[in-house]
């Protein structure tokens, strides 16, 4: 982890559309209509211009959605066209859009890889059928092997696929199968989440109401341990609570995020951090679109940083790392060691095997991984 720069060299774009919404999602997305992706690339363009300033060359950029993947081959190329002329791009820049299976043709990978695109992320999910109709999915298994080799086809070779398990009515012999066909794709990077129920969502409507039930809480540990020993067997780097890489393939973008580093957030509801200030955009596309019709930016929240909240936010991100937190960069940043604030925390855990100390480093036992979340919740 390094002190922050002082302009960001990351930024992150927001596109929010989506053929349908998936059952458990509560991201900030919308249904697509051509002329509002039109109207909306448009308040970016202006969004970009008023931040292109406040930052140093990019590093790293992540397109998220949403399905950035829905927009058309026209619209993608426009998109494009208004990064490259209004921010300096770095030469190794690593730049990622996510993909829905389906979503994707030749001609839009032509246009990604022509633009620099170098990392791909597949929304897949699930590898059974029944499965993804249930998650609200508009792909089928069929149609996410076509995309992955479409992508294959045209020159990507850093891809990444998202899975997600604790699913309702999943067994274990289910995620077993899902993550064997996944890494017989051998993607270089595989993101693997436990399902989280979000109360704006119908899954969770659906889960109060009784009619469905999730795995066990033994059952989910046990998919948990199982997805760790069974990637590392096969190569990939747990380098994240929920991310898995391939040598020398770890997301640099989100690597940004757990050092608690400063970045850009472009879009509707989208987030950003500078200058030890996170805001939120507006998260209706309409009051977007006129904010920026006035050249205004469009934030509707702010919260500063300092102090403990930094620190705290600071050691808790990093701690996702399986590296975790490198206690000389936390020293120079803050100009104290980690104990002067969280000292009796930290101790609290280590006596309970959750978090260890090694030479450089404060992170979490294979134990902790578990049981992370209530470690950071101490930790806030």
């Amino acid at each position: 982890m390094n002190t922050p720069p002082k302009l960001p060299t990351s930024l992150y774009i927001h596109i929010p559309f989506c053929a349908t919404k998936c059952y458990y999602c509560a991201f900030n997305t919308y249904s697509f209509h051509k002329e509002q992706a039109k109207a909306y690339l448009d308040a970016l363009s202006t969004e970009m211009q008023i931040y292109s300033p406040q930052t140093s060359p990019l590093k790293t950029i992540f397109i998220g959605g949403g399905t950035p993947s829905i927009l058309s081959a026209n619209s993608l190329d426009r998109l494009f066209t208004d990064l490259y002329s209004k921010f300096q791009i770095c030469k190794d820049i690593e730049i990622t859009v996510e993909c829905n299976p389906g979503t994707v043709d030749a001609e839009k990978l032509g246009i990604m890889k022509e633009a620099g695109v170098n990392r791909l992320s597949f929304g897949l999910q699930a590898m059974q059928d029944e499965v993804l109709r249930q998650l609200g999915r508009i792909h089928s298994v069929e149609e996410f092997h076509h995309s992955y080799r479409l992508a294959r086809e045209s020159g990507f070779q850093n891809i990444n696929t998202d899975l997600i398990f604790a699913l309702p009515e999943q067994t274990m012999e289910m995620w077993q199968y899902t993550l064997t066909k996944t890494i017989s794709l051998q993607p270089e990077h595989i993101s693997a989440y436990n399902l989280v129920m979000e109360e704006s969502t119908p899954f969770y409507e659906r889960w109060k109401n009784g009619q469905f039930n999730l795995p066990s809480e033994d059952t989910e540990a046990d998919m948990f341990q199982y997805t760790i020993d069974t990637l590392t067997a096969h190569g990939y780097k747990h380098y994240e609570i929920c991310n898995y890489a391939k040598p020398n393939r770890e997301v640099k973008h989100n690597i940004v995020y757990w050092n608690n580093q400063a970045y850009i957030g472009l879009g509707v509801g989208a987030c950003g951090y500078v200058d030890s200030v996170r805001y939120t955009n507006i998260r209706g596309i309409p009051h977007y679109n006129k904010s920026l019709r006035e050249l205004k930016k469009p934030i509707a929240d702010t919260e500063v940083l300092t102090g403990k909240a930094e620190k705290a936010e600071t050691l808790m991100l990093s701690l996702r790392k399986r590296e975790g937190i490198c206690t000389e960069d936390y020293t120079l940043r803050f100009g104290e060691s980690i104990d002067v604030e969280f000292g009796d925390i930290i101790q609290k855990w280590k006596d309970l095997g959750v978090l260890e100390q090694t030479a450089t480093h404060l992170r979490l036992t294979d134990r902790g991984l578990f049981i992370a979340n209530e470690v950071f919740l101490e930790l806030m």
